[in-house]
């Protein structure tokens, strides 16, 4: 007992040290966009619970419906408290993603690939939205952990929590196919116990559209406002070809790799060369493997191992199995991609890029002093390739939101409040959500409508109060409709040239 728990020492103070990092980088992120937390879906889903516990059809729908998010957050009933919540599962990935890499790669890959992982522009960006691609990020993270112990039936409730995310993390599943050393009923079961996202998913659908439970398994609907969204956003749909041009082409090889890519390709071709030194082992060819396994070794590297119980097969095949599963649903019905799909694997070849730097400077003949100048280099790269991603995404995916989400706050209290804003109200479908959870009595009252749906004439007919912002993304129609609506003359009541709440003259 006592020489098991020395060997568990290092890895559990690695472990708390990283996610007390990622707290600290979380807070300090969050300081730094302090109206980042206010995401619509996000939002979607605080209303979904609410109408959920009351009972009552959802008058709205901005984004789909998943029962990971609904009942992960709905019951803190605060964004505030989302936020919280998320930084604390983010914690946990970190944790999870030193001790997975600990064990398959030894603890400088582990160290390594803990700090791409706090300074992860796209992990950042998930946790101050309490996006569910976090959550389901760090389930497969814990799937992988399961997995690398062969706790096969973990594995499958690991996948089951990401599949209640996103359905297509059912295919993560067929990982646990193929875990060695477990009985085939073990592994029937983890491999089971995914499929239950599906009828958890149509019977949350039912619940919200007010429709039998027994409906709900017949049939999945989208929420009309979500693709309402789809079309105001104008979002492209995408081939398989498209999509993979999207991930490879222009972020992982365009901003969150764009120097480093030789080092994933290095760690990935390490990694697929220990079972080669395995098979040649079994068919008798131990000279070939010994060589081999000689040149994959070095000292800061974990040593390939000859069984089949690979500890790092994990970490490469279930986060491409996701990735898989987009591409081929791409593939039979093309369809509209983030790059927060692909989160897990980007997290998977950080991993690999964090083996190739460490191999690297440990293989390289030269001085110890030389070596670990060209490991400050390779990981100087790395954090560069961090940095240049960070400056994207905070371009597109944060400043602007901060800007125009600070406002649309503001002007949504006064919205929710009668006496400031008597009658009807219309805002920009993009803050809908947010107007739906602060001021839910006007929205089933049908005095709170999307301003898309307002210049279409359904709803809303003449609003005394309007939310003007003019970049958010909307129709043609609801632009020419606004313009018309400020040149009658209107009376502002918070804002500035970048968005504003109005009062109508004829309100």
């Amino acid at each position: 007992m006592t020489g098991l728990r020395e060997r568990l020492a290092p890895s559990t103070t690695g472990a708390a040290l990283v996610a007390c990092a990622v707290v600290l980088q979380s807070a300090w992120l969050a300081h730094r966009y302090p109206a980042a937390y206010l995401d619509a879906d996000l939002l979607s889903y605080l209303a979904y619970w609410r109408d959920l516990r009351a009972g009552a059809p959802v008058p709205f729908g901005y984004t789909v419906p998943k029962p990971l998010p609904i009942l992960l957050f709905g019951p803190l009933a605060s964004p505030r408290l989302a936020l919280a919540c998320s930084i604390g599962i983010a914690a946990l990935g970190g944790a999870l993603l030193y001790a997975i890499a600990r064990r398959a790669f030894g603890p400088a890959v582990a160290a390594l690939g803990a700090l791409l992982y706090v300074l992860d522009p796209m992990r950042g960006v998930l946790t101050l939205r309490s996006s569910v691609d976090l959550a389901v990020g760090v389930a497969l993270l814990a799937a992988i952990f399961a997995l690398q112990r062969r706790a096969v039936v973990l594995a499958g409730v690991a996948i089951l929590v990401a599949a209640l995310g996103k359905p297509l993390a059912i295919a993560c599943a067929l990982a646990i196919a193929v875990v060695p050393g477990t009985r085939l009923s073990r592994r029937a079961l983890g491999m089971l116990l995914p499929l239950l996202a599906v009828p958890a998913a149509a019977l949350l659908d039912a619940a919200l559209e007010g429709r039998p439970l027994a409906a709900g398994l017949a049939s999945l609907t989208l929420p009309d406002q979500h693709a309402l969204f789809v079309r105001v956003a104008q979002a492209q749909v995408l081939s398989v070809g498209e999509t993979v041009r999207l991930i490879a082409g222009s972020w992982f090889g365009g901003t969150l790799f764009a120097h480093t890519w030789p080092l994933v390709v290095l760690g990935v071709g390490l990694y697929l060369a220990r079972p080669l030194a395995a098979a040649l082992a079994r068919h008798g060819a131990p000279k070939g493997a010994a060589r081999l396994r000689r040149a994959l070794a070095a000292p800061h590297v974990a040593a390939p191992g000859d069984d089949a119980a690979d500890p790092g097969a994990a970490i490469l095949t279930v986060p491409l199995l996701l990735a898989l599963a987009y591409l081929a649903l791409a593939a039979v019905q093309p369809m509209i991609v983030f790059t927060r799909f692909f989160w897990p694997l980007a997290m998977a070849l950080a991993l690999f890029a964090a083996l190739g730097v460490v191999w690297l400077a440990d293989r390289i003949p030269a001085a110890p002093a030389l070596r670990s100048g060209l490991a400050a280099v390779l990981v100087a790269a790395l954090l560069a390739d961090r940095l240049d991603d960070q400056r994207w995404r905070a371009a597109l995916m944060l400043e602007p939101f901060e800007v125009h989400a600070a406002i649309a706050d503001e002007a949504v209290e006064r919205i929710a409040r009668d006496e400031a804003c008597e009658g009807a109200a219309v805002v920009p479908l993009a803050y809908l959500p947010l107007a739906a959870w602060r001021a839910p009595d006007k929205l089933r009252e049908g005095e709170l409508c999307a301003v898309e749906d307002w210049a279409e004439g359904r709803g809303c007919v003449a609003p005394t109060c309007v939310l003007v912002i003019p970049d958010a993304p909307t129709t043609e129609r609801a632009r020419r409709a606004m313009a018309r609506l400020v040149e009658g003359g209107v009376d502002v009541e918070v804002g500035d040239e970048s968005g504003a709440l109005v009062r109508t003259r004829r309100g």
